[in-house]
This record gives C-alpha cells, sequence and structure tokens, in this order.
C-alpha cells in the first residue's frame, strides 16, 4: 500500500475475516456484562436526566480533546447556561447535538440509520465541506491525506483514504449492511461494532469531523443492538488516555490487515468505559439521593417541592440561575429565596457575573463540578 495514494483496494468490511476465538468471545461476554450493568443500574433511575445530560456533555468533552478540541468543565457548564459560549464549549456542544441527533433519528426510523443520517450526525460539526467528500478525479491537490505534524510544522504523511464518491457511498453501504444484518453477518454484534469502528476510520468519509463521527457511531450501534437503552456510555476517555496505542493501532491494521488486535481494543474501550460509567452514575445518584433526602430538606425553609425542583435542576445542568427556576413555574422571589436556601446549605455555590442584577447571579453545583473535575483530561 502506497500511502500517499488512495487506498482504494480497501476492503469491504462485509468480505473481512475475524475468528471468534475464546479469548475474544470471552472479552465480548464481559463487555457485554458490564453494559448490561450499566444499563440496569440507569433505568433504575426514578429520573434518568440528571444522569443522561452530564454524561452526554463529558462524553462528548472527551471525543472533543481527541481532536485536540480542549475546555475545562467551569468554562462548559458555565458558558452554556450563559449561552457564552468560546470556540471549544461550541465545538463540545455541537458533538453532543449530533450524538442527541443521530439517537433522535434512529428512534424513528425502527432503531436504524442510514448513510444521510450519519451525514446529518457529521454536519452537526463539520466545519469544511458538508456530506460525503467529493474529492476531484485525478487532482493531486485534491486528495484528502492524513498526516502527523511536528512541532517543526513539518508533516508526515500517514495515511490516504478511498478517494471518489460512489466508493465512498459502497463502502459506507456494506459497513451498515454489515452492522444490521446479523443473518448474512453473523459475527458476535460486539465484535461487529469493534470492527465497523476501525472501517469507518479507514473509510474517513467527510473532509471534517470522521473521529467525532465514528465515536458517535459506536455508541448509536450499541443502542442498536440493545446494549444501552440510551447513549450515555463515556466511552472516548478511554481513547483520551491511550490515544497514541489508538492511533498506531489502526494504522498497523490496515498494513497488516490482521484486525484482532483492534477489535481487542475496541472491547476493551467498551468494557472499561462502562465500568467507569457506572461508577460515575452511582456517585451522581447518592449526591442526588444525599440532597433530595428528608434529612436534608428538613433543615430548610421553603416549600419541600420547590427546593427539589432546584436541586433537580442543578443536577441536570450543574449550573443554573434565577431564570431557570421561573421557567420551571416560580416566581422571582421564590426562586431566589430557594437559590439563597440551598446557598447557607451549602449545596450551592453562587457566583456573580458581569452586571450588579440578581440575573446575573450563577449558581454552582458545586459537588457534582468537582466529581467531574476529578475527571479531567
Amino acid at each position: 500500500m502506497e500511502i500517499t495514494m488512495p487506498f482504494n483496494a480497501l476492503p469491504l468490511i462485509s468480505t473481512i475475516y475475524v475468528e471468534e476465538s475464546k479469548e475474544l468471545l470471552r472479552l465480548a461476554e464481559d463487555t457485554r456484562v458490564a453494559l448490561s450493568v450499566l444499563d440496569y443500574a440507569v433505568k433504575r433511575l426514578p429520573n434518568d436526566a440528571i444522569v443522561l445530560d452530564n454524561l452526554l456533555l463529558q462524553e462528548a468533552k472527551c471525543s472533543s480533546a481527541v481532536e485536540n478540541i480542549v475546555t475545562t468543565n467551569d468554562e462548559l457548564y458555565k458558558g452554556l447556561s450563559l449561552s457564552k459560549m468560546t470556540p471549544a464549549v461550541k465545538e463540545v456542544a455541537s458533538y453532543k447535538e449530533g450524538l442527541f441527533l443521530g439517537y433522535t433519528n434512529m428512534q424513528a426510523k425502527a432503531n436504524l440509520l442510514s448513510i444521510s443520517d450519519i451525514i446529518a450526525i457529521n454536519a452537526t460539526f463539520n466545519n469544511r465541506e458538508q456530506g460525503l467528500r467529493k474529492n476531484l478525479p485525478g487532482l493531486a491537490s485534491s486528495l484528502t491525506r492524513i498526516a502527523s505534524v511536528a512541532a517543526s510544522g513539518e508533516q508526515t504523511i500517514l495515511y490516504t483514504p478511498p478517494h471518489g464518491l460512489d466508493l465512498l457511498n459502497r463502502l459506507m453501504m456494506d459497513l451498515l449492511e454489515f452492522i444490521y444484518d446479523d443473518e448474512r453477518f453473523s459475527l458476535h454484534p460486539l465484535i461487529k461494532i469493534a470492527l465497523a469502528h476501525y472501517q469507518f476510520e479507514c473509510i474517513h468519509p467527510f473532509h471534517d469531523g470522521n473521529g467525532r463521527t465514528g465515536r458517535i457511531l459506536n455508541i448509536l450501534f450499541l443502542c442498536n443492538k440493545g446494549y444501552l437503552s440510551k447513549p450515555y456510555l463515556y466511552a472516548s476517555a478511554f481513547i483520551i488516555k491511550n490515544k497514541n496505542e489508538y492511533y498506531a493501532l489502526l494504522n498497523d491494521t490496515t498494513k497488516s490487515k490482521q484486525y484482532d488486535e483492534v477489535v481487542k481494543y475496541m472491547l476493551t474501550c467498551f468494557c472499561q468505559t462502562a465500568q467507569e460509567t457506572l461508577a460515575l452514575v452511582e456517585e451522581i445518584t447518592a449526591l442526588y439521593q444525599q440532597y433530595t433526602s428528608g434529612g436534608f430538606l428538613k433543615g430548610l425553609g421553603g416549600n419541600k417541592e420547590n427546593l427539589r425542583t432546584a436541586i433537580r435542576l442543578a443536577f441536570v445542568k450543574t449550573y443554573i440561575r434565577t431564570k431557570d427556576l421561573e421557567d420551571a413555574g416560580m416566581h422571582r422571589q421564590t426562586a431566589s429565596a430557594i437559590l439563597n436556601s440551598l446557598v447557607q446549605a451549602g449545596f450551592l455555590q453562587v457566583e456573580q457575573q458581569v452586571g450588579n442584577s440578581k440575573q446575573a447571579k450563577i449558581y454552582k453545583n458545586m459537588d457534582l463540578l468537582n466529581l467531574f473535575g476529578g475527571k479531567e483530561q
């Protein structure tokens, strides 16, 4: 394979052979159990909104960081709450939008995704030409190439993905048929999803946002196969921690056409992040129960249902304002009193923004922010 030329000989995923060895099947079973335990834990929550939105944001934050789009949790939640987003926060918000769009479209279409759905996902954060790549044939300057960039600015070409719209469509259609048709392609579903991630990154069908699109598809395919009921796997954190190994494996697999190691890597990613996401869900749930319990609320003044509403919003949004409580049906004076009561009780911390009005105040769920702060990449 000549790395400077389009890899138009990329095999169709439907033709790739992966032996279901005892090791792979054992790892797939461990992964299935970890995902099932996570899914059961979230289903048992009285209100999964207290974890779903935060897990989506944390996944979006880590997936964007893989592409060197870095923001802090404080910057992220504050920017979203005040609608004053830095470029990095906008990128993270766009990833979350793409993930939710894909999940919503999939639910509306018998739990399936089409190529047009994947294009729509990518369009939420693709900052270049949208749609599948339409490189001009025979024009070297139009080729899409993947390269590493040294500190000096020198580029080293690592890979040139397939070239030509018809070929990209054929490769993408084959990938979707491979995932969805379990009668024709009877490989273990988790092994199929792991292999499909590698194949998608090799196809590299877009001008921008391929990595983020591929990581979204991981989660949506897990939903499609019934391993997750909603897209709450915090999976990109694993890739961040093992980023060099991840890119080396993608490159080595393309050269060797030996797929076991990249499948093992992705299964390990799903398994470990399911376990870590479960731990995070349990920590969030414990905090939520602590602050909505009768013991905590007993010592506070004000209507207990209003207090619970404010606490729930502080878990869903992390940063809240008086307006959030007004939108939930409270009068401004009541909302202000409730928030002040929660500040005095040590649940919220108030931060004055630029300006002197009460609306310039923002209230932080510090325990939740500190919990995510411990996970900063």
